[in-house]
């Protein structure tokens, strides 16, 4: 093997080998939230995940998860993204290489360790990027999808410098095959083909015609016409049988090119049968039920999801645009989180892979334009394209970065084409080879900068959160229990637990969002574990039609009409709701539950229905129970770690977690410190408010069990632990110190979260009592004077600085100054007999005031 053929070898093993090791390294044990619950649980059961179902993806998790090695179900799916992610780069690698094999410099090519360098900067500069990172190390199809875009762009390429000869039909029958197969992955896959076209236009010399490759474009453009705008299928099948019809009249003239490519295409898209064949044998997930033909045609067209046409935008274009760039600037983010005044050196320092990006738009496009033409046509078409076709609103319910991931990659594609085209400008330089050979290491090194600015926020590895959600929202329900959910993140956990793990199997999880689906309500219906549903098929086609608006604005569902039939079929059975308890989880939105909610009663993670009435009920030692005995704390209090994710079971004699979290400020408290993003932060809110519930009813008491001012502080200081940014936790926390006659606690209580949220004017009303209480007077007329200056229509304040300078600061200058504000307010708001009360006292005590002792209302000094 030659020195260059060995170079370019080891640095492409490099290429995969880095990025593996490190999605490796930082991969998630188990499932994370949003869609890698369903996915595992449908891969692993061969089920069938919303549409478009992606039955490719499904049947190579399925493949992942027999494979022999020595970890959970999750984890090894998780690693089938890992390695797909790993190949991705090195097709990068290798696309780069690619691009630039007939680069010339000066009479002769480009030197081949410049090649190198280039395709390791661009293979590294994405592989740790943001969203392709994340993607990388959970139970997704992006790295995979990303895996199919390279590679098919390569064949691409490939064919371009082979076009006349009869291997190049061969090669683009491939292309489409992989085109429709990667369908099966995501729709995105499809989006290479538009650089093809326009580099096969410009090759005048091909092994077949222009009007042929516009007809294989007008098939693809069919497809996605049906799949993605809901184009009505007699345009699309009038236009695939005038294709078809051309296609067999080429075939008469010896041109098989575009029926084999029609075939080709359709064979890729077989995969779907999947759908069809495994619909029919009622797998315990559904969704869509595509077991019929109508119903996979449905799927393939998705049309659950509507389509609005690109110019009727959700939001401004402007806005769509920055947000798009928001996304595209964070990708490549550099260290150091540094700034000198204006200057944020990591911003600055990420202008280096941006700017390469554009010098590689311009070198290539100097050195070879087909190829230019190629790639900038699927970089136009997966970035700014989508930004306008997607048409994102500023309300998503989550960031939607990934539907640009295709869009990044190739990107990253230009960012390895300007380090090549940098060095070769070096080159061209008095000292070239030397600036080079010194450069060419510094870019690579270079790549490795978003790995360090992302490594805390992409580190994986200890985050259990998702799967211990799913075990603590079910593990305290009563036997064959019917839980109500509300979308995917309190769902798709609950799948997974039960058909991935088998855990608590008899509770029947039933989502709201899908029960307004027809479906769905008779594979609730008919399916077990069942639900008391007892409506015929016609009746269920009948009422998933069924929504109407109400005279208070709301709107009733089919799911609404569902929810009260199985309430009024379980109690006309003669086990009554004792068969089939009924609990709605806490995730579910209040609008959603104001029907009931004088029947709910909180035992943990859920509400049970009842047939008490009566507000904010608990089930006070189911409550207690589930938080201090059953739950798993993993991530969000305890730093204890597993990477195998077995069932979690109850030990008999389990510690409290109360014995085993001291309280904050404790200097034994040991919290978990790996990174938890909005989505986790926002779920684990439902922690706290369990947590705070309890706190609320041991410090009142109630029927049954006496008040417990212990617990109500150490419950409280558990929700101040898990989400210390919750105001009203905070505050109760604070309150229950000052009632249990511990005030330093609650001055450090209000001050630790004064510091985050300095402009609270309640929380410095708070503070202010406690400072009263603790004995801190110059605090309390400090906190005052914020309270008036943050809300200065809050008379309260008003009134309370002035009886507190009058009893404890009646200097001369002190009562000018409350009267002053007396009087300012008194201005704005007249008629207040308490203000004039207080102006004629401290008119009355400035006539003996003393003239020192100077303390100005509201004075920062000494405060927290």
């Amino acid at each position: 093997m030659s020195g260059r053929r060995l170079a370019a070898l080891l640095a492409g093993i490099a290429s995969f080998l880095a990025p593996l090791g490190i999605y490796l390294r930082t991969l998630s044990p188990t499932l994370n939230f949003w869609d890698c619950g369903e996915f595992i649980a449908a891969g692993y059961t061969l089920g069938i995940p919303h549409p478009p179902a992606t039955p490719l993806f499904v049947l190579l998790v399925r493949l992942a998860s027999v494979l022999p090695l020595d970890a959970g179900v999750a984890q090894k799916a998780n690693m089938m993204s890992a390695l797909f992610g790993a190949l991705a780069s090195l097709m990068m690698f290798l696309l780069v290489l690619k691009l630039t094999r007939h680069w010339r410099w000066g009479d002769g090519p480009l030197p081949h360790w410049v090649r190198i360098a280039g395709g390791l900067c661009g293979a590294l500069f994405i592989a740790f990027s943001d969203t392709f990172w994340l993607n990388a190390i959970e139970s997704e199809v992006y790295a995979l999808s990303a895996f199919f875009l390279g590679l098919v762009l390569w064949l691409v390429l490939d064919w371009s410098e082979q076009a006349s000869l009869k291997r190049g039909n061969a090669l683009v029958y491939l292309i489409l095959y992989l085109l429709s197969m990667g369908i099966g992955l995501h729709l995105g896959t499809i989006l290479v083909f538009p650089g093809f076209f326009v580099m096969a236009l410009m090759i005048r010399t091909k092994s077949f015609n222009d009007l042929e490759l516009w007809l294989v474009g007008l098939t693809l453009a069919l497809f996605l016409g049906s799949a993605i705008m809901h184009m009505p299928d007699a345009i699309m099948f009038t236009g695939l049988l005038i294709v078809l019809a051309a296609g067999v009249a080429f075939q008469s003239r010896g041109r098989p090119f575009l029926l084999a490519s029609l075939g080709l295409f359709v064979l890729g898209l077989s995969v779907h049968l999947f759908l069809l064949i495994r619909a029919g044998q009622s797998p315990v997930m559904n969704e869509a039920d595509p077991s019929s033909w109508k119903n996979l045609w449905a799927v393939l067209k998705r049309e659950q999801y509507p389509f609005q046409l690109p110019t009727e935008r959700k939001a401004a274009l402007s806005w769509q645009f920055q947000h798009f760039f928001g996304y595209f600037w964070n990708q490549f983010r550099m260290p150091p989180e540094r700034q000198w005044g204006a200057l944020h050196l990591g911003r600055a320092l990420t202008a280096l892979p941006i700017g390469l990006g554009l010098l590689g738009l311009w070198h290539q496009f100097k050195q070879e334009k087909r190829h230019w033409a190629a790639t900038v046509t699927v970089l136009l078409v997966n970035t700014l394209g989508l930004v306008l076709f997607l048409n994102f609103s500023s309300e998503e319910v989550r960031e939607r970065d990934y539907f640009y991931a295709a869009g990044f990659y190739f990107y990253a594609l230009f960012i390895g084409l300007g380090a090549v085209g940098l060095l070769q400008t070096l080159l061209e330089e008095r000292r070239g080879r030397l600036l080079a050979a010194v450069a060419a290491p510094l870019l690579v090194l270079a790549a490795f900068g978003p790995l360090q600015h992302h490594w805390y926020t992409h580190d994986r590895s200890e985050n259990l959160i998702a799967r211990d959600y799913a075990i603590n929202m079910l593990m305290p329900l009563e036997k064959n229990a019917i839980i109500f959910t509300n979308g995917d993140n309190d769902t798709f956990p609950l799948w997974y637990i039960q058909e991935v793990e088998g855990f608590r199997k008899d509770v029947r999880v039933v989502n709201l969002s899908l029960l307004n689906t027809d479906w769905y309500m008779r594979q609730l219906r008919d399916d077990e574990p069942r639900v008391p549903i007892a409506y015929t098929n016609a009746e269920i086609r009948e009422v998933a039609t069924h929504y109407f608006r109400l005279e208070d604005g709301r709107i009733f569902q089919p799911r609404d009409e569902v929810i009260n039939h199985m309430f009024v079929n379980a109690q006309r059975s003669p086990e009554g709701w004792e068969a089939h308890p009924f609990y709605f989880a806490v995730t579910i939105p209040q609008e959603t539950l104001l029907p009931y909610q004088d029947y709910l009663r909180m035992e943990g993670l859920a509400y049970r229905m009842t047939l008490q009435k009566g507000r904010d009920q608990i089930d006070y030692d189911t409550l207690r129970r589930s938080l201090e005995h059953v739950f798993e704390w993993r991530g969000v209090l305890t730093a204890d770690r597993s990477t195998v994710g077995e069932p979690w079971a109850e030990a008999p004699t389990s510690a409290s977690i109360l014995d085993r979290v001291p309280a904050p400020g404790d200097s034994n408290l040991v919290l978990p410190g790996f990174y938890r993003d909005e989505t986790i932060r926002h779920l684990i809110q439902n922690y706290a408010a369990a947590w705070s519930r309890l706190a609320i009813a041991a410090d009142r008491g109630g029927e049954g069990y006496a008040p417990d001012p212990a617990l109500a502080v150490r419950a409280m200081e558990m929700a101040s632990l898990i989400r210390e940014d919750l105001g009203p936790v905070v505050q109760y926390l604070g309150y229950l110190y000052m009632k249990s006659g511990d005030y330093v606690r609650a001055l450090r209580t209000y001050e630790h979260y004064l510091a985050a949220e300095p402009n609270n004017a309640q929380l410095w009303a708070r503070y202010a009592q406690a400072a009263e209480a603790a004995g801190e007077r110059r605090l309390v007329v400090q906190a005052l004077g914020r309270v008036i200056e943050l809300d200065p229509d809050y008379e309260n304040a008003y009134l309370s600085l002035a009886d507190f300078i009058i009893s404890y600061f009646p200097s001369e200058q002190n009562l000018a100054l409350v009267r002053r504000e007396l009087e300012d307010y008194n201005r704005r708001n007249p008629g207040s007999p308490l203000i004039e009360d207080r102006l004629r006292l401290i008119d009355e005590v400035m006539g003996y005031a003393p003239d020192s002792g100077a303390v100005a209302p509201g004075a920062p000094e000494g405060g927290p």
